[in-house]
């Protein structure tokens, strides 16, 4: 019943997980619009997400979340 919750809370929102400075967790993923190892562009179902840092990269990725690594600077919402 939990597990339902979530899902139908999480469908209208992101989520997103930040640990220390070096993850990131971005779940409600509707893509990812452009990333290099300084800028990741992703769209998500609360708006655009941006995140900068040094030598990001994609740790995981499925169709509902992503897991960034790096030295994560900053993160941005754009709505």
């Amino acid at each position: 019943m939990a597990s339902e919750i979530e899902k139908t809370v999480l469908g209208r929102y992101s989520l997103i997980t930040v640990t220390a400075n070096t993850e990131l967790l971005v779940e409600g993923l509707r893509g990812i619009l452009d990333y290099d190892a300084e800028t990741f562009r992703v769209n998500t179902v609360s708006g655009i997400v941006v995140v900068t840092g040094r030598a990001l990269e994609i740790a995981s990725l499925t169709a509902e979340e992503v897991l960034i690594k790096g030295k994560i600077s900053s993160v941005e919402f754009c709505m």
